[in-house]
């Protein structure tokens, strides 16, 4: 349920905050007054676009800021995927700047607007007369129809999409390892000759590092003996030097035994110098360069660079893509043989498909039935005293002729005959703007138990209606209202009558600037407001006519 909405710098509004109850709640006022601006700041915040006109004039920035509560498993499910922790509340808020760029947060995290669009449906379901697209566009349906019967028709839905995927998987493998004889023979050829290569390669991990380690030492050989030969005559120097050093402080020890310990310290230095001295005298006695050794290591080295330039990056992605074209060879060598079992699997899984698209079609032409008859009997309420509603169902097909999607096998279509001895037609050719706007209510009202979202909008939904059939409009969006939180602009005094939240919106004009402000009707306010709804000044025939309305429509909501 929306519980507040607060907007700031978007169009007329400068900053209001308008509270929202459960239950029936109007937006009422004088046209122009900005009672759309409110649905449109609503749609803003949940991720529509927002034209930068939107933008109250001399600002920088509009902010809008929802708050929901009690949201339904559907929007926690949304978060939970987004990785947004769920709280008491659920804050959405979305700024736009002049340059038209956008941030969005649920909860305090940032989001991509598109994670806003996601979640929107699971939060609010917005109509208006120019919103009638989606139900007018045919592949809509289905989803519609599958939505009143969720728990029954899921669980086959979820187990057609996994044979889906598998048969998806298995045309994949097929496609591969398919195709003409020759073109697998030029295949074979390639991969064949790729094996051999990489196999006579002989490669080793990192075996290229400790060739370009050995390469670097030969590439160095002048300028290493040259200076290990510099360090060997300089330890020569330092052996002696150390040796007639310890024979001083042997001399000096006799006479100060302080410095005794000292004489000890030189004598283990000189022979850790004699034995580096040695050890690089060995070296230098032993080290050869060999011309033959270089050019080999160079060799590997420039072929071990080729094969990564053709199969990859590293030794080891090379070897990996041996190990895949082995496969690769494998399967195309027993091709037909392969080929064979994957029809086999393929036939098991269509076979499987086919049985789970026919119980759930069988389960979906019930649940039709059903819903025609409470849509009859909505519509008969509304007005359409001869109207007839039918969900219309393509042939289910053959085995042969089955043509799998997410759906099963089903196509259907919603028809509509709206007046006596008018055949069933598609909604796009017999119903009009205000018709539809009742279909639409009928459907609402049919569809109440299973609805996603709490939040239900309308924008004057009632236009084009009057009388009788303005009062039935109103007593269909009562009953709306007991179980969902509805948010309606309207005009007409019937269902102003059957609100319990009046939202009055005004506009004035200060220093020069319009704004839109937001108030509350209580009591008598409420009764004044439907008079002047009505078409008549407040006097106080009018008064007891809106006292009676209002009266009428309590009874009317006491029944529910």
């Amino acid at each position: 349920m929306l519980l507040t909405l607060k907007i700031k710098n978007f169009a007329l509004i400068a900053d209001q905050t308008i509270n929202f109850s459960k239950g029936f709640n109007v937006l009422v006022g004088e046209t122009g007054s900005g009672k759309s601006l409110i649905l449109d700041a609503l749609a803003f915040v949940l991720g529509e676009k927002a034209s930068k006109l939107n933008m109250r004039s001399g600002e920088d920035k509009m902010f809008v800021q929802a708050v929901f509560d009690d949201v339904s498993r559907d929007a926690s499910l949304l978060l939970e995927q987004n990785g947004i922790d769920e709280d008491d509340y659920l804050i959405i808020t979305r700024t736009q700047n002049a340059e038209g760029k956008t941030e969005c947060r649920i909860n305090g995290v940032i989001v991509p607007v598109a994670v806003l669009k996601s979640v929107a449906p699971a939060l609010v379901d917005a109509y208006a007369q120019n919103q009638n697209i989606e139900l007018l566009n045919i592949k809509n349906h289905i989803d519609i129809l599958d939505a009143y019967a969720f728990s029954e028709i899921e669980p086959l839905k979820l187990q057609i999409a996994k044979h889906l995927a598998v048969v998806d998987d298995i045309n994949k493998q097929a496609s591969f390892i398919g195709g003409n004889a020759v073109n697998r023979e030029r295949e074979l050829e390639l991969l064949e000759y790729q094996i051999k290569e990489i196999e006579n390669a002989n490669l080793q991990v990192g075996e290229d590092d400790e060739i370009k380690s050995k390469l670097q030492v030969l590439s160095n050989f002048e300028k290493i003996v040259d200076n290990a030969k510099l360090a060997s005559g300089r330890l020569s120097s330092l052996v002696e030097l150390a040796s007639e050093a310890d024979g001083a402080l042997s001399v000096a020890g006799n006479y100060d035994n302080g410095l005794l310990g000292l004489n000890d310290r030189l004598v283990s230095c000189k022979i850790e110098l004699q034995d580096i001295s040695e050890t690089l005298n060995d070296y230098l006695t032993n080290v050869d360069f060999n011309q033959g050794e270089y050019e080999q290591l160079d060799g590997r080295l420039e072929e071990i660079k080729k094969l990564k330039k053709k199969y990859g990056a590293t030794i080891e992605d090379v070897l990996l893509y041996y190990e895949k074209i082995k496969t690769d060879y494998d399967n195309l060598l027993f091709s037909e043989e392969k080929l064979a079992k994957l029809e086999n699997q393929k036939n098991a899984e269509l076979n499987e498909l086919y049985t789970f698209s026919k119980q759930l079609s069988q389960i979906r032409r019930g649940v039709a039935q059903t819903i025609e008859l409470e849509v009859d009997k909505e519509l008969k309420m509304l007005g359409f005293k001869n109207a007839i509603f039918k969900v219309g169902f393509d042939e289910f097909p053959s085995f042969e002729l089955a043509n799998f999607s997410k759906h099963g096998l089903d196509q259907i279509e919603f028809l509509l005959s709206a007046n006596a001895g008018e055949s069933l037609k598609s909604l796009s050719k017999t119903i009009s703007g205000g018709e539809m706007s009742r279909f639409m209510l009928a459907l609402k009202n049919v569809f109440a138990k299973c609805s996603k979202p709490s939040t239900l909008v309308f924008d004057e939904v009632d236009t084009g209606i009057s009388g009788e059939i303005g009062q039935r409009v109103a007593e269909r969006l009562a009953c709306l209202a007991k179980n969902s939180q509805l948010i309606c602009i309207t005009h007409l005094c019937q269902v102003s009558a059957m609100a319990d939240c009046y939202i009055y919106v005004s506009k004035s004009v200060s220093e020069g600037k319009t704004f839109t402000k937001i108030s509350y009707l209580k009591d008598f306010e409420i009764i004044k407001y439907i008079a002047v709804a009505s078409g008549a000044e407040p006097t106080d025939v009018a008064v007891r006519f809106a006292t009676e309305l209002r009266d009428k429509a309590q009874k009317f909501k006491n029944t529910l």
